[in-house]
């Protein structure tokens, strides 16, 4: 977390020695994160976690309509599913419900392209790429918990590291301070140890944010 820290403060300091104009913004909100499972050629039936994400990044001006967004953020990310399972020739009436709630660091870069609504209103679009690195996580199955590992190891439930995909960001900047946007991101890296499955992030948020 430290070198992410210092290799943005850095970024930020080329653009100003460069006489762009870089602006501090702090943001967080609300998540719904779900997963794309897939063992054995059968997809795994998930439904959204909430979660939440706050961090900070930097605006950088290229043009007066076009600027680079680096920053890290704290995020939750996971899915939660109900269903049932099948015992021989019958389906058991009883469903298994589970959760999984995983804990990134991610730093996403995003290019923005902002116009003028009115006079204190602007709004802006864009997308990028993010990298994310697995902090902590907890399976819950039946009310029983225990810890997600994001190293591979004999026993346990199991992430690899790191995690990457896209973004993709819509939003509104007021009277120049007051940030409010609606995010969208997809994993492209198969998060799973195992060549039987597949595990793909997907996450979607509001946030509220202040520019400096």
């Amino acid at each position: 977390m430290r070198k992410t820290l210092l290799l943005l403060y850095f970024v930020g300091s080329s653009f100003i020695a460069f006489g762009q104009a870089v602006r501090l913004e702090f943001k967080a909100g609300v998540s719904l994160s779900n997963q794309s499972v897939n063992t054995l050629g059968m997809a795994v039936k998930s439904t959204n976690l909430i979660g939440f994400h706050a961090g900070a990044l930097f605006n950088i001006d290229v043009t007066d309509e076009i600027s680079i967004q680096p920053g890290v953020f704290y995020s939750n990310k996971g899915y939660q599913y109900n269903q049932a399972l099948s015992n021989g020739t019958q389906t058991v009436q009883k469903p298994i419900m589970g959760k999984i709630q995983l804990n990134y660091l991610e730093a996403p870069l995003n290019a923005i392209y902002k116009f003028e609504v009115t006079r204190k209103l602007n709004a802006y679009l864009g997308g990028g790429g993010y990298v994310g690195y697995g902090l902590s996580g907890t399976y819950a199955v039946q009310n029983q918990t225990s810890n997600v590992s994001f190293i591979k190891s004999v026993q346990g439930y199991q992430y690899k590291n790191p995690d990457y995909g896209v973004n993709g960001v819509i939003g509104a900047e007021i009277s120049n301070h007051v940030v409010m946007e609606a995010n969208y991101s997809l994993g492209l890296n198969n998060l799973s140890y195992y060549q039987s499955s597949t595990i793909h992030n997907r996450s979607m948020g509001l946030s509220i944010g202040y520019m400096f």
